[in-house]
């Protein structure tokens, strides 16, 4: 398992996770305890819609992971879009841990991909498509 700030490149408080849990080929789990510290929670909580950050999180941490499996440094990608949200809550109360679950759907030679996310806890299940594009060079499109 590689640190989750090695694979996202996300500053110290935007980094949202908390972990890679497991992965595979085409797919990565990750981990994230909802504290009174954590980034956008009030009243004691995170507002659900979060979520798409987690789960682009998510896939950037997908992406650092195949990049460090060919002794790549892991590149920003952009979050183009999402899909299908669909959230049993409105949000997370601090002390719940979410299990974040990315499987890559379709991705073409550009770097234009889709992935299958959910996040789940005891209580709450999210789902969304997430359109994403990762490229070595992205910083030219800036």
């Amino acid at each position: 398992m590689y640190p989750i700030e090695n694979l996202v490149p996300h500053s110290a408080s935007m980094l949202l996770l908390d972990k890679v849990l497991d992965y595979g080929d085409d797919w990565l789990k990750a981990q994230v305890e909802i504290r009174k510290d954590s980034m956008f929670c009030e009243n004691d909580c995170v507002p659900a819609l979060v979520g798409i950050e987690y789960m682009a999180q998510t896939i950037a941490a997908f992406a650092g992971k195949n990049d460090k499996l060919i002794n790549k440094k892991p590149s920003i990608g952009l979050l183009l879009g999402t899909r299908k949200y669909d959230s049993t809550v409105d949000n997370f109360p601090i002390g719940t841990i979410l299990d974040i679950h990315v499987e890559q759907m379709y991705i073409d030679n550009s770097g234009l991909g889709v992935f299958k996310c959910k996040i789940e806890a005891e209580n709450i299940l999210v789902k969304a498509n997430i359109n994403v594009y990762h490229s070595q060079d992205v910083t030219s499109l800036i």
